[in-house]
């Protein structure tokens, strides 16, 4: 028995000492463009994780739709994993879009679910101003959140419990080449459990710089409710057509961070890896995604 325990607790107890202490439902990249680029995102246009990553981005679709899948095992524990499923769609008229997307990140153990944070995010984002060369937009994510725990060896049932989050974001393009992006993570600041248990809060900016096409450079910054800044950046280029590498660093812990992304006929292909910033080993990220219509 103790040695099922012991199993359990090392690389759990590993993962806190390296990361800094979060609730449940802490900020996984979702992304695999984004963690191969610093593990930034609240600035770059990715339709298929918007709902997501920021809903203002679904009011910049002219009249793309878009899907992507992805899958990580955060640090290389095969013990935890998540996947996200994610789609957007155009509303008739200029009107901005729609998405929605689902992401569900879990902990078992010999074949035992001992935690499931399972999210629903239903997103809208609407543009506000646009001309030839800069146009704006803003976009409401609602994040329905669900926390599992599993039965323990006595038999003790820990329960589960719903609470319900509420982002804010902007999008903007000057010039046709400086893209700046902001989100508001759980504004309403939401509880869980019977000891309502603050999820965490976060405030993400961005700037992107686009000289021309097929090279990207990007500056994030990322801050919890109360706790420190930390700092995110990256590059993409495209080094023959239809294939780009990627890479990046953040702060807090230090990271590197490296990737590719391939596109053909709408579909696409991305891989992400970021180093584990301590004792912990790297995560590695793929995606899948196909987007259509469009200008």
């Amino acid at each position: 028995m103790m040695r099922r325990y012991a199993a359990i607790l090392i690389p759990v107890l590993g993962v806190l000492v390296a990361s800094p202490a979060e609730a449940a439902f802490e900020n996984f990249t979702v992304d695999p463009r984004a963690r191969a680029m610093g593990e930034t995102g609240v600035s770059l246009d990715e339709a298929g994780y918007a709902a997501t990553v920021n809903p203002a981005g679904l009011g910049r679709l002219a009249g793309r739709g878009a899907v992507a899948a992805s899958y990580v095992q955060p640090f290389g524990l095969d013990f935890h994993g998540l996947y996200y499923l994610g789609a957007a769609l155009p509303v008739p008229g200029r009107s901005g879009g729609v998405g929605v997307a689902l992401r569900q990140y879990g902990v078992e153990f010999e074949g035992v679910d001992l935690q499931t944070e399972t999210t629903l995010s239903l997103s809208y984002g609407v543009p506000l101003y646009e001309d030839i060369h800069s146009r704006i937009a803003v976009g409401v994510g609602l994040n329905v959140m669900r926390l599992e725990f599993g039965e323990t060896v006595s038999g003790l049932d820990p329960g589960t419990d719903t609470s319900l989050g509420v982002d804010a974001g902007l999008m903007a393009t000057l010039h046709d080449h400086i893209h700046m992006g902001v989100l508001v993570h759980n504004v309403n600041a939401p509880k869980i459990g019977i000891d309502e248990e603050e999820l965490p809060r976060r405030i993400q900016a961005g700037l992107a710089y686009e000289p021309y096409t097929g090279v990207v450079t990007v500056m994030e910054m990322e801050s919890l409710h109360g706790g420190e800044v930390q700092w995110h950046g990256g590059i993409e280029v495209e080094v023959v057509e239809r294939f780009v590498l990627r890479t990046g660093l953040l702060t807090r812990p230090n990271k590197l961070t490296a990737g590719f992304g391939y596109t053909f006929a709408g579909a696409s292909l991305n891989y992400g890896f970021s180093t584990g910033g301590g004792v912990l080993d790297s995560s590695h990220q793929f995606g899948l995604g196909w987007a259509w219509g469009g200008e």
